[in-house]
């Protein structure tokens, strides 16, 4: 995936754009192209919560169905281990 930075909001938000992309397992291999992909923190009972929406990834595109549960990966494992322990799941 290649992606630029199309906003910043230094310890508050990024959001990524997606320029191109090529996705193996799905017949669209660009489906990701001028998608977008925001990180949102914010700060809930001293606790930091992060907060994703990749716009453009929705039910009706083919890679929904194994792109939403490869995000929550993503976010509740390997995240979350990287904060926790120093170490995620990279690819």
């Amino acid at each position: 995936m290649d992606f630029r930075i199309s906003e910043i909001i230094p310890n508050k938000k990024v959001t990524w754009l997606v320029t191109d992309c090529n996705l193996q397992w799905i017949e669209d291999k660009k489906e990701w192209k001028n998608t977008e992909v925001t990180w949102s923190l914010s700060e809930k009972s001293g606790k930091t919560l992060i907060d994703f929406v990749h716009k453009g990834l929705t039910p009706d595109r083919e890679c929904y169905d194994s792109c939403e549960p490869g995000w929550t990966h993503h976010l509740k494992d390997s995240l979350l281990k990287l904060i926790d322990e120093g170490k995620g799941f990279p690819e």
